[in-house]
């Protein structure tokens, strides 16, 4: 779906294959776009529920990081974190 303009009738083009051959104006109900909107709002809010989720002991974590960063005397072993992230990549994986 492609909205070429927000003035006439409608502003909206139909894309793609579900729009070819059929009638002026109709669609097929089947094989057709589809649009999902997602409320900011609603996003936002699971992240707080999430935040609120997360223990003590993490959060605590996070804020040591987080200074430790602001103070410039954060210090990190960079092959740690490699092998860390190839690790979560490969757990994510399904093999």
């Amino acid at each position: 779906m492609r909205i070429n303009s927000t003035s006439g009738s409608s502003g909206i083009k139909r894309s793609g294959s579900a729009s070819k051959g059929k009638g002026k104006g109709k669609a097929s109900g089947s094989g057709g776009d589809s649009v999902k909107v997602t409320d900011a709002a609603s996003l936002r809010e699971k992240a707080m529920t999430m935040l609120g989720e997360m223990s003590d002991v993490r959060m605590e974590r996070i804020e040591e990081i987080r200074g430790a960063l602001e103070e410039g005397s954060f210090k990190s072993d960079s092959h740690k974190v490699a092998a860390q992230i190839v690790s979560n990549a490969l757990a994510e994986r399904s093999w």
